[in-house]
């Protein structure tokens, strides 16, 4: 995939902060050109950890709705707060992180995701999850993964608790 329809996180996050470059309407249709892409280097990077909880490789990000703080839209009047189209690129890996205010989905679209779940306690389960699976991190968990050789495409979905 080509990173120059991509905005680097960093300048994402501290400049850009839209996630939608269109107009929203009381009836909200979103069109995919005018969505944010995002390039993500070292997703969700933990630098006290090492290898693949570390975080390393590029992961694709294309946010579909978000109430993130700094990034809220105001559309919904629930909890529900992101919605991101993300694509790993092969042994891509998402750097251990824990949810103390969201709980999250992802929905493998593409691709292998080897994906582990940690309690603070120390208790962790790893599985692989291919096209069709999903993987859920409740609040207070963290999690990790690794994309297999083909990369992942997955959707994450979060709810603040």
């Amino acid at each position: 995939m080509s990173d120059d329809r991509f905005v680097p996180g960093d300048v994402f996050h501290a400049r850009v902060r839209n996630v939608y470059a269109g107009a929203l309407e009381w009836a909200v249709n979103k069109k995919d050109a005018l969505m944010a892409r995002v390039l993500y280097r070292a997703p969700h990077e933990n630098l006290a950890e090492t290898g693949d909880r570390r975080g390393h490789g590029k992961d694709f990000a294309k946010w579909i709705f978000s109430e993130e703080p700094g990034l809220e839209e105001h559309l919904f009047s629930t909890r529900f707060e992101l919605a991101i189209d993300a694509r790993l690129e092969p042994g891509a890996a998402i750097g251990l992180h824990f949810h103390d205010r969201t709980e999250e989905i992802y929905y493998l679209l593409e691709g292998e995701l080897q994906i582990t779940t940690v309690e603070r306690g120390g208790r962790e389960i790893t599985a692989t999850l291919s096209a069709g699976d999903a993987h859920l991190v409740k609040l207070g968990q963290g999690h990790c993964g690794v994309a297999g050789p083909e990369g992942a495409r997955f959707l994450a979905l979060a709810v603040r608790a």
